[in-house]
């Protein structure tokens, strides 16, 4: 019980495991070739459990993709946009 309870204790004040980020990446998104694109895109990325928001810019064909790096990783994103049908991978700055 004592256990327990300092165990609680640690991880309320953030001590004893590593806490989780938010982190904002940009993605390159390949074959979106209509305004339309996009959309799906977004839903797909969005649908990664712990992303929290998904801008995707037809024009210079990127994602700028907001999520908990404790839940969700790049390559789930990437890979949820490319099982879309619209490849997608992190851009080099």
């Amino acid at each position: 019980m004592k256990k327990l309870i300092v165990l609680a204790a640690m991880t309320a004040l953030g001590m004893g495991a590593a806490q989780a980020a938010e982190r904002t990446v940009r993605f390159s998104v390949d074959k979106m070739y209509c305004d339309a694109c996009p959309l799906t895109v977004s839903k797909a990325m969005q649908g990664v459990k712990g992303v929290k928001s998904a801008k995707v810019d037809y024009k210079s064909k990127t994602a700028v993709v907001v999520f908990d790096d404790g839940v969700a990783t790049e390559d789930a994103v990437a890979k949820a946009s490319t099982n879309a049908g619209y490849p997608a991978r992190v851009a080099a700055n």
